[in-house]
């Protein structure tokens, strides 16, 4: 399968560094791939699919590649040469990338997809980098990544510059702008964490000893019947 999936999609980004992205077909990918419109169904669901598939893979070789050569210095220094690593694995597919910024998608649920997969890839980098997080912050930290990498991606493809000085300036820029915007959100976000945690206890407190009294009052044993009160007529459920 491994195999297949490779070959699928080496075939759509050689299409793609000849055309724009929207106008390669699955089935031109096929006819690139050597494999038939069925075999090509039974590995991708659509396009999108072949772009989280290269994303994975670049995702595995960037980790690959740290272990023998761990990135160090400020969390700062440690996400850009992470960033500029994974961008350097991709120079062979500029052509390619180029063509599929200006259009990855086809439609919404596409968009959310490879939304998904960015956002994973953009986990797996500040694990890298030693400054994952949970939480509020932890999802403000990958979205806020999220948004950098697309910014620079984008002067990437056109920077055609050996130094890649536009990309650099870019994703140092943006990573310090990224960096500015959680400090100054800092505050908020512990008042509203502190807030959240004092509103579900204050919950839970209001709700136990009515809940308790409630099951005290389901389960116990009613009272049998008087002349002056008839028992009660039952539904089966």
């Amino acid at each position: 399968m491994e195999e297949r999936e490779n070959a699928i999609v080496s075939a759509a980004f050689r299409l793609a560094a000849t055309r724009a992205w929207s106008e390669v077909k699955l089935a031109d990918i096929a006819a690139e791939a050597e494999i038939s419109l069925a075999d090509l169904a039974g590995v991708i669901g659509g396009k999108a699919d072949i772009l989280q598939l290269y994303g994975r893979q670049l995702d595995a070789k960037m980790l690959t590649a740290l272990e023998t050569d761990p990135v160090s210095g400020s969390a700062h220094d440690r996400v850009f040469d992470i960033l500029m690593r994974r961008l350097e694995l991709m120079d062979g597919d500029k052509a390619a990338i180029r063509s599929i910024v200006e259009t990855p998608a086809a439609s919404l649920p596409d968009y959310a997809r490879l939304a998904g997969s960015l956002m994973q890839s953009q986990d797996w980098v500040l694990s890298a980098a030693g400054i994952e997080d949970t939480g509020l912050r932890g999802a403000m930290k990958t979205t806020g990544l999220a948004l950098v990498y697309v910014r620079t991606l984008k002067v990437w493809a056109n920077d055609d510059d050996a130094g890649l000085a536009r990309t650099m300036a870019q994703l140092d820029r943006s990573l310090r702008d990224g960096a500015d915007w959680i400090k100054r959100l800092e505050t908020p976000m512990t008042l509203a964490t502190a807030l959240s945690s004092l509103a579900r206890g204050f919950m839970k407190a209001r709700r136990g000893p009515s809940s308790h009294a409630n099951d005290k009052t389901d389960t116990a044993t009613p009272p049998p019947p008087t002349p002056e009160t008839p028992a009660p007529e039952t539904t089966a459920p």
